[in-house]
Formats: C-alpha cells, structure tokens, sequence
C-alpha cells in the first residue's frame, strides 16, 4: 500500500487555521449564550476539543513534514521547549479540563476579584502619616498627622457589573490506573476571558510553528 505523502507547510497551516477557526466559533456562541448554562458548558467543551485538535494537528502533522525532510532533529526539540514555555497554570488547567467533565460555576466580579487577592496574597495596608517640623529660630517642634487612614480602593458595584459571568471549578487529577493526583486549581479570571488568552497562545504557537518550518 502506497504511503499517504505528508502535508506541505501551507497545508498544514490550513489545517491548523481550520481548527483555530472553529474554536474562535465556539468563543463566539460562548459570549452569546452566558444565560443559558447548558448551552454554554457545551460551547466551553467544544472550544477546549477544537483547542485540544490544534496540538494534536502539531503533533501529527508539523512534525511529520520536519522529520520527513531531515528537520526532525532540530524543529521537535524546538516544539517540545515552545510548549513547555506555554504551560502555565490556565494552560494546564485547560488541557486537563479538556478529559474531564467541565466544572463551572456563576459567579460575579467582585468575588472574583476577591479570590484573586486571596490567592496572590495581596492586601491594603492602612496607616496614620505622622510629620514632625521643627522651627530652628523658635525652637517649636510641630507634630500633625492625617486625621484619617487612606482607605482602600473601593469594591467593584455588583449592581452595576456583569452578572453573566462564569468561573471555572477544581479539578480532581485522577491518574490512569485511578489514582488520585491532587486537585488542578482553577485560573483566577471568568471563563471567557481564560480562553480568549489560551486561543491567542494558540494562534502564536501556530505562527511561530510556520516560521520554524519555513527557515531551514
């Protein structure tokens, strides 16, 4: 049986925009369907499948067409490093999402703006500012201080805000043989933001994957 040739770098690319094309589809019914939380939770697994295709289409192809052409040796440890570089904790939390059954909660800005403090550590520190003058011909020390603390940057108005937000939940890591791994904790951001920046990385990866390609 005839071996299928591997795909050319502009077929490739296509592919990879057909599948970055179709997860931007399902970002877009996502911004339009945040009422309705079924349509929605469907709408986040397909953009984490449609994602997911990109890598895999990477993996299946890109590298093919590299090895293929004697450039095996130097693009694959470059993929390898270039996704290393991009696995962070949302980008963790996605891929793994993507296996499990996708846990979401509505929520609101404010709390999320609160959980973002709690789990950075950030807090406001309130003091008095006390100044001391001393006049040197009199020999009058002057002592004020502020007659009230700064106080600090007013709460989000949760009744002015969004209210069709949703937040993504914890996810229990469960090894193959069944094992329970920890618990993979959620970004820090409403869904539809987490996965505007996960594509955006997508669309890099995919352009510099190009690149690498094209200049040996």
């Amino acid at each position: 049986m005839a071996k299928v040739p591997p795909k050319t770098p502009t077929e490739v690319r296509a592919k990879l925009d057909d599948k970055t094309m179709e997860a931007l589809d399902f970002l877009f019914d996502m911004e339009t369907c945040k009422k309705d939380q079924t349509r929605f939770t469907h709408r986040v697994s397909a953009f984490l499948s449609a994602s997911e295709s990109v890598l895999m289409m990477i993996d299946k192809h890109a590298k093919r067409y590299a090895r293929d052409h004697g450039r095996g040796r130097r693009f694959v440890p470059w993929y390898e490093a270039k996704v290393n570089a991009f696995s962070d904790k949302e980008w963790v939390y996605l891929r793994a999402a993507r296996n499990d059954t996708i846990h979401i909660e509505q929520t609101s800005l404010a709390h999320l703006l609160r959980l973002r403090a709690t789990l950075t550590g950030r807090g406001y520190l309130t003091a008095c500012l006390t100044i001391t003058a001393t006049n040197h011909e009199t020999g009058t020390v002057t002592v004020s201080e502020s007659e009230t603390p700064p106080a600090p940057p007013p709460e989000p108005d949760e009744t002015k805000e969004e209210k069709d937000l949703w937040a993504f939940k914890p996810i229990e890591n469960v090894e193959q043989g069944g094992n329970f791994a920890g618990v993979i904790n959620p970004p820090m951001d409403d869904v539809v933001s987490v996965c505007k920046r996960h594509l955006d990385k997508l669309i890099e990866l995919v352009e510099e994957c190009e690149r690498e390609l094209s200049t040996y």
